[in-house]
C-alpha cells in the first residue's frame, strides 16, 4: 500500500508537470500538485485516476469539485477553477456547472431534465420585514426606526404605515434574496453614496447586519442566503472636494467657535438666548421645561424626555427651595456600552435653575397624578411602546426659536468647549457629567472595578460652575436684545417660523374678527 504524498510548496502547473506526474502513476507513484496560480486547483494522480479538483467555501463549509481529467490543460483547468469559485462567493452551488464540465451536459438541459424548482427563499419585502421583526425585539426602540426609515419598514407605532426608503432600494422590490448578489449591493451602495456619501455608508452598514441574519445558520433554510455574503463589500473612496478658506489669525481660531459647522458648538450668547426664550413664555409650559432640563443638566435628550419623578432625590429638606436634587438616570436610559459602570445609574446633580425646572416638573406630574413629567399623547384606539414622548419633541421645542440654531446634542458640545476654555474644566470634569465612563480613561481597570464612588461634590461643582456662567449668558443675551422679554411677539415668530407666513396671516385675521365680534 503505497503511503499519501508528502505536502510540497505550490508551483505552478505546467503540461511538463502534468506529464511527469502521469509517467510516475505507470510506476505506482501517487503525485498532487498545487497550483500556485489559482488558490485551490490541484492536479491529482492515484494508481487508477488522474484529475483535476479545486477546493472553495460554500456557505460556510470547505468542499471540493472534480473540474476535469488528465485531458484538460492547465489553463483551461484554471479557468474552470476561477468560475467555481466565483460562483461560490456570489452563493450559488457550482454543481450544475462542475457537471457540464465533467459530461457536456448544458446548465440548462440539467434544469429542464430535472425540471428543478428554484431554491426557497424570501422575497425582499418579507426578509425586511422578518429583519425589523428581530430588530423590533432584540435592538432599542430608536434603532429600529433607524433601520425602518432607511429600509422602508413599517411604523413602530402604527404598523399600518411604512415609512419612505432610500430610493436606490426600490431595485429590489420583488426580487427573492438569494438572488441578489455581492455584486447588486455594491452598486446600489455606490449609487448612493454620489448622492449622499454619509447615507450610503450608513445603508451599508444596516444591509450588512440584514444579511448577516438572512444568512444565520437557524434561516438559511428558508432564505438559501449565503453566510457572510456582504462581509467584504467595500464602499466607494470619498471624493475629496477642494475646499478654500480664508486664512484665520490664531485669535479668530479661539475666538469664533462656527468655522467648523461639523462641530455644531453653539456661541455662549445663543446658549443665553435659548434659555431666555424658554423662560419668556413663548413656549408651551412642558416644552419651556424641557429645555431648561437640557441646558442645565447637560444629558441625552431621550434621558430629559424619559424624566420620571421618582428618579429624582433631594440632598436636603424638600421644602427648601435652594436644596440641590441629584438626578439619577437609570441604565436603560444610557447609552448603551460596555464601558465603565455601563449597567449603574448615571448619578447627576441639579443646583439652581436646574433644581427648580425639576421642583415645577413634579409639580405638573402631581396635579396631572401621572409620574412622567413629558407622558405621550395617546390618541383614542392608539397603542403606544413608551409612556413618554418621543425625543424629538425635545428638538421641536428648540428648532423654531427666532435667532436660535441649536441641537440638543449641541448643548452638551457648548459644555465641553465653553466648560474648557471659559471654566477651566479638564476632560475628565466634562466626561464625569456627560455620562462618557464617568470620566474615566478607557480601560482603566481600577476605575471601571474598585473606585465606584458617584463623585457627587464633584460634580456638584461643575454643575453650579455651568449654571451660574450660564446664568451670565441669559442676562447679556436679554441685554442685547430686550424682546426676548415679549411673550407675545416670540410667540408669533416661533408660529410664522413653524406654520409659514400665510398660516400666521390667517390666523391673525381670524383673531382680529373674533375680537372685533367680542367688541
Amino acid at each position: 500500500m503505497s503511503t499519501p504524498p508528502k505536502e510540497k510548496k505550490a508551483k505552478e502547473i505546467t503540461a511538463k508537470t502534468v506529464k511527469a506526474a502521469l509517467q510516475n502513476r505507470e510506476k505506482g507513484k501517487r503525485t498532487e500538485l498545487t497550483d500556485s496560480r489559482c488558490k485551490g486547483l490541484q492536479f491529482r494522480v492515484t494508481e487508477d485516476t488522474a484529475i483535476w479538483t479545486v477546493r472553495a467555501r460554500l456557505f460556510g463549509k470547505q468542499r471540493r469539485w472534480t473540474i476535469g481529467n488528465s485531458d484538460v490543460s492547465p489553463d483551461d483547468a484554471r479557468e474552470r477553477a476561477g468560475e467555481v469559485r466565483a460562483w461560490c462567493r456570489r452563493g450559488s452551488n457550482p454543481d450544475k456547472l462542475v457537471t457540464q464540465y465533467m459530461t457536456g451536459i448544458s446548465i440548462a438541459k440539467q434544469i429542464h431534465f430535472s425540471a428543478e424548482r428554484p431554491a426557497r427563499s424570501w422575497d425582499w419585502e418579507e426578509a425586511l420585514d422578518n429583519f425589523l421583526d428581530h430588530i423590533s425585539k432584540n435592538r432599542a426602540p430608536e434603532t429600529y426606526d433607524d433601520y425602518a426609515r432607511t429600509l422602508g419598514g413599517r411604523w413602530r407605532l402604527d404598523p399600518k404605515k411604512r415609512h419612505a426608503h432610500v430610493p436606490e432600494l426600490s431595485r429590489f422590490k420583488g426580487k427573492r434574496v438569494n438572488t441578489i448578489a455581492r455584486e447588486d449591493i455594491a452598486e446600489c451602495v455606490a449609487d448612493i453614496c454620489k448622492r449622499a456619501y454619509a447615507q450610503g455608508l450608513h445603508t451599508l452598514r444596516i444591509l450588512g447586519s440584514m444579511w448577516s441574519f438572512l444568512g444565520d445558520d437557524t434561516r438559511r433554510r428558508q432564505t438559501s442566503v449565503a453566510a457572510n455574503l456582504l462581509l467584504r463589500v467595500k464602499p466607494p473612496e470619498k471624493p475629496q472636494p477642494v475646499i478654500v478658506r480664508p486664512a484665520l489669525s490664531a485669535l479668530q481660531l479661539f475666538d469664533n467657535d462656527q468655522e467648523d459647522k461639523r462641530r455644531d458648538v453653539p456661541a455662549p450668547l445663543e446658549l443665553g438666548r435659548a434659555v431666555a426664550i424658554a423662560r419668556s413664555g413663548a413656549l408651551g409650559e412642558r416644552a419651556s421645561l424641557a429645555v431648561q432640563l437640557l441646558a442645565f443638566s447637560l444629558q441625552r435628550r431621550r434621558a430629559i424626555i424619559g424624566s420620571y419623578a421618582m428618579d429624582y432625590k433631594i440632598m436636603a429638606e424638600w421644602n427648601d427651595p435652594e436644596a440641590d436634587i441629584v438626578w439619577i438616570i437609570p441604565p436603560f436610559m444610557r447609552k448603551r456600552s460596555d464601558k465603565r459602570r455601563a449597567n449603574f445609574p448615571h448619578l447627576v446633580v441639579l443646583t439652581g435653575a436646574g433644581a427648580k425646572t425639576v421642583r415645577r416638573l413634579d409639580e405638573i406630574a402631581m396635579e396631572l397624578e401621572y409620574p412622567y413629567h413629558f407622558p405621550v399623547r395617546v390618541r383614542p384606539g392608539k397603542k403606544t411602546k413608551n409612556p413618554y414622548a418621543d425625543p424629538s419633541f425635545v428638538n421641536h421645542a428648540l428648532q423654531f426659536m427666532p435667532g436660535v440654531d441649536i441641537s440638543p446634542h449641541a448643548c452638551r458640545r457648548g459644555f465641553g468647549t465653553h466648560g474648557q476654555r471659559e471654566l477651566g474644566l479638564s476632560i475628565s470634569d466634562c466626561k464625569l457629567i456627560l455620562d462618557h465612563s464617568e470620566g474615566a480613561p478607557p480601560g482603566d481597570v481600577t476605575a471601571e472595578r474598585y473606585a465606584l464612588d458617584p463623585m457627587l461634590q464633584k460634580k456638584k461643582q461643575i454643575i453650579t460652575l455651568w449654571t451660574n456662567w450660564l446664568e451670565l449668558q441669559v442676562q447679556a443675551a436679554i441685554a442685547a436684545d430686550p424682546g426676548l422679554l415679549n411673550a407675545e411677539a416670540l410667540r408669533d415668530e416661533i408660529y410664522r417660523a413653524r406654520y409659514g407666513e400665510a398660516r400666521w396671516l390667517r390666523r391673525k385675521s381670524q383673531a382680529e374678527f373674533f375680537s372685533e365680534a367680542a367688541e
